[in-house]
């Protein structure tokens, strides 16, 4: 070999050696990097002696790399919801402890016994409508913290989908830097770290499937194949709702083209939701638009039988002295609705003494009413403005009872007297199932924003009421988010039988609406549709100038159950005056008898009995229809969030455990070994010093054949 080949040779093993020097020089220095990948030189023989690098290899396992994203995206949707359900968790408390909602129930009952003791006590009563407000407020702030945390989840997907257009945007960039990377054979390791690492964090937001090009770029899609970067790349769209309730409809999350070179965003869209599997964008949406809404119609059904219940209590006794009027609640109906009521119904004006004025005893069985015990007069009518009327007539001077835009008021004339009711104990008054004051409401003890209950009574064949042609639009909203159906209502027909089959026609095929027995109106999904919403979007019809719409009446939209949690309270003029308490129980008596006394305790045993009543609670949530009591009902909603929080905890633990496998077997592969690495570094090192003392060998010879010239 002659000194130049020599030369050659060595100068090319010099250059060599330096560039793997270099690159295990970078591979050491990324040891803690997790995205980087190690780099392998590559060397080959040069055609006329000597090495070459021919490239530098980025050492991936690209099978374990599109596993990567699968496991990632599952781990971090579930991450997603087991932080949810913890702080949940912490507001439920725990079912053990004294902070629990169940804990305040209980606690409400024992204060509620101690009015037995000695029912005129103030400390007692004041004690007793303590404990009640406690349980309330508890309720109140469950049902509003839940929808606080609905909100929370919709900020967060806004975030999220900010951070996923700049990964897009970024994930396209860097493909056209790779490919003229490679077109200029310069070393593109480097940006494919970069865009691995894109890629990663996208797929922690949403689930990703990656399409390898014969160029070096990467084609990222939905794995259903909603193409996010390609030849140009996506824009993700979503508007944050300023406030969340019970009834926000949540806008779409939609995707649209994006032209590269003006940069413009096509305003027509997809919608993406049905298209998101996983990744934290689908855990939120699961918990905002699924769990959480389920979470908080639990908590209105517990709500709302707890009113129902202290209601019906209340409305069956009286304060001592009794109240000079009592007001109740609008319940949407008409004077020329058929009353309903069958049985009989006691009402009593006393005066400051307890001591009956005029009693009268209406029998809705038979249309006909009772003075002081006197012969039966008939109705003149089967209307509820008939009853109404002839209780008025029966009242004489001494009171009245009105009816006027759907709420009934019974007074006493002088201001000394009082007013109370009775169920007759034999046959008692009912409509839907509730006495005469507790359907009407007109001694409540608890007020809220929504009404404890939806039976109304009515029937198919009772007059609608509504103004013809006034609207109610609805949409039904699949379990995808996806407006199935956007119907609008207008008015017509005359019988609420009329309008129900409007609303059948109209949301056809999604669901059926009936009216039970009771006159509640309950929606039916269609199978296919179960697990969709039914919206009441714009509801402006009124039932017979009452104020109150259709969707009102009988509790249309998500918010009519979910919010009979929503701003429960002692009656005010209760809570500021304890003897408005209802604790005693009227006396049916001739004028002149007393018919309420201040040491009569059966109210206050009928709210201590009330924790050891079964109650009906209707399916709500992911809870079954379950007879069972206040406190039973109450453990139950506590053991059910604890399962769930308990289930999401141990998903999120075995996708993880999943992920991190995945993770350190990329890390085998493409993971920098410190060992490796150093012994590549001395292999290098003497190759380089090698490579050195065969130049210094061929400077000798030079010097040697100059010498000898």
């Amino acid at each position: 070999m002659s000194g130049v080949g020599i030369l050659g040779n060595a100068f090319s093993g010099l250059q060599t050696s330096q560039a793997a020097l270099r690159n295990t020089s970078t591979n050491i220095a990324n040891v803690n990097n997790p995205d980087f990948a190690r780099r392998q030189v590559n060397v080959q023989s040069r055609l006329f002696g000597g090495v070459e690098v021919t490239d530098i290899t980025r050492i991936a396992n690209d099978f374990l790399i599109r596993e990567s994203y699968s496991a990632t995206s599952n781990a971090k949707a579930a991450e997603v919801i087991e932080k949810l359900h913890d702080r949940l968790q912490s507001l439920f408390g725990d079912p053990s402890a004294n902070n629990s909602i169940a804990a305040k129930i209980n606690t409400m009952f024992a204060d509620l016994a101690g009015m037995q003791v000695d029912p005129a006590s103030a400390i007692r009563r004041g004690t007793g409508i303590n404990g009640i407000q406690i349980a309330l407020d508890d309720l109140n702030k469950l049902a509003s913290t839940v929808q606080q945390i609905r909100a929370d989840a919709d900020r967060d997907i806004f975030g999220r989908i900010g951070i996923a257009n700049d990964l897009i945007k970024n994930i396209h960039s860097l493909n056209r830097e790779i490919v003229s990377a490679r077109t200029l054979s310069n070393d593109a390791n480097a940006l494919i770290d970069q865009r691995q690492s894109a890629l990663n964090k996208l797929s922690e937001i949403m689930d990703i499937r990656i399409s390898p090009q014969a160029d070096g770029q990467a084609h990222v899609a939905t794995t259903d194949g909603i193409f996010l970067v390609s030849s140009s790349f996506a824009n993700l769209q979503y508007s944050a709702g300023s406030s969340v309730n019970s009834d926000t409809i949540f806008p779409r999350i939609s995707v649209h083209n994006t032209d590269y070179a003006t940069g413009a965003v096509n305003p027509v869209g997809q919608p993406l939701e049905a298209h998101i599997v996983s990744g934290e964008l689908r855990g939120l949406l699961d918990m905002r638009d699924v769990t959480l809404p389920k979470i908080a119609e639990e908590i209105g059904e517990l709500a709302a039988k707890l009113a129902d219940q202290l209601n019906a209590i209340h409305n069956d006794n009286s304060a001592v002295p009794a109240p000079n009027q009592l007001v109740g609640r609008n319940t949407g109906l008409m004077a020329a609705d058929a009353h309903g009521f069958t049985g009989i119904s006691n009402f009593s004006i006393t005066d400051a003494a307890g001591l009956t004025v005029v009693s009268v005893e209406a029998d809705f069985t038979n249309n006909q009413y009772r003075v002081n015990g006197g012969a039966p007069v008939a109705f003149g009518g089967a209307t509820l403005g008939d009853a109404v009327s002839a209780i008025n007539t029966g009242l004489g001077a001494n009171g009245s009872l009105t009816f006027s835009n759907g709420v009934l008021t019974l007074g006493a004339t002088n201001a000394t007297h009082g007013v109370a009711m009775a169920q007759d104990p034999v046959s008692p008054g009912l409509r839907a199932a509730r006495g005469f004051a507790h359907f009407f409401g007109l001694n409540d003890i608890v007020s809220a924003t929504a009404p404890s209950h939806y039976q109304t009574g009515l029937t198919s064949a009772a007059a609608h009421g509504f103004t013809l042609g006034s609207t109610a639009q609805f949409k039904f909203i699949d379990s995808t988010g996806r407006v199935v159906r956007d119907f609008t209502l207008s008015v017509a027909g005359s019988t609420l039988g009329d309008v129900v089959s409007q609303l059948n026609a109209g949301l056809s095929p999604v669901g059926t609406f009936a009216l039970d027995a009771k006159g509640a109106l309950a929606f039916t999904p269609a199978s296919g549709f179960v697990g969709g919403t039914l919206f009441s979007v714009n509801d402006l019809t009124d039932r017979g100038a009452t104020g109150v719409s259709l969707s009102q009446l009988f509790g249309v939209g998500p918010g009519a159950r979910q919010n009979q949690a929503a701003g429960m309270q002692i009656r005010p003029d209760i809570a500021s005056n304890n003897t408005r308490l209802a604790l005693a129980k009227l006396n049916v008596t001739a004028p002149g008898i007393a018919a309420l006394g201040a040491a009569d305790d059966r109210g206050a045993i009928a709210f201590h009995a009330l924790e050891d009543k079964v109650t009906n609670f209707s399916a709500a949530g992911h809870l079954t229809g379950i007879s069972v009591t206040l406190s039973d009902y109450s453990g139950q909603l506590l053991s059910n969030t604890a399962r769930l929080a308990a289930q999401a905890e141990t998903v999120s633990t075995d996708r993880r455990g999943i992920r991190d496998e995945i993770n350190a077997q990329i890390s085998d592969v493409s993971g920098v070994n410190l060992d490796e690495e150093l012994s590549n570094l001395v292999l290098y090192q003497n190759a380089y010093n090698a490579a050195a003392r065969m130049i210094r060998a061929a400077e000798e010879l030079f010097d040697t054949l100059l010498d000898a010239v």
